[in-house]
């Protein structure tokens, strides 16, 4: 078993934030099985299982995927989500897959909106997202 395995890790029964922060930047897709804030800069892909949170001074390139986005900084893509909310200094341009879209005074959106369809192309499987995860874990054992 390597260093890193799945079995080394211990399952917290707490709600834990992955945090990017102010000044950092990265390019690619994240995947987590929880909640995520974005205070720095994405390029590419995040699909979280709860609650992706984008905040005054973050910025997303590309797509975001989970049950609840909150914008309150800048957002260039699509996002997919069972509820979105644009907060007052938050700015989405670009497609809002969503049933459930709040945007708060001040808030800014440029684009359309369409349907959030749970089982369709433009809403990932949350059961994917972890399987997908553990496979990964498993291409680190040694």
């Amino acid at each position: 078993m390597g260093l890193f395995g799945k079995n080394g890790r211990a399952k917290s029964k707490q709600s834990t934030t992955t945090l990017i922060a102010d000044g950092c930047f990265i390019t690619g897709e994240l995947r987590l099985e929880t909640d995520i804030q974005v205070d720095g800069e994405v390029q590419g892909k995040i699909q979280a299982e709860k609650t992706l949170i984008i905040s005054p001074s973050g910025h997303l390139v590309g797509d975001g995927y989970a049950k609840l986005v909150i914008v309150n900084g800048r957002v260039e893509g699509a996002l997919h989500a069972e509820a979105v909310e644009i907060l007052r200094h938050g700015a989405v341009s670009g497609t809002i897959f969503t049933d459930d879209l709040s945007i708060e005074r001040g808030g800014k959106f440029n684009g359309e909106t369409l349907p959030y369809a749970v089982d369709g192309d433009n809403a990932p499987s949350h059961e994917s997202i972890s399987e997908s995860i553990d496979e990964q874990d498993g291409d680190n054992r040694d």
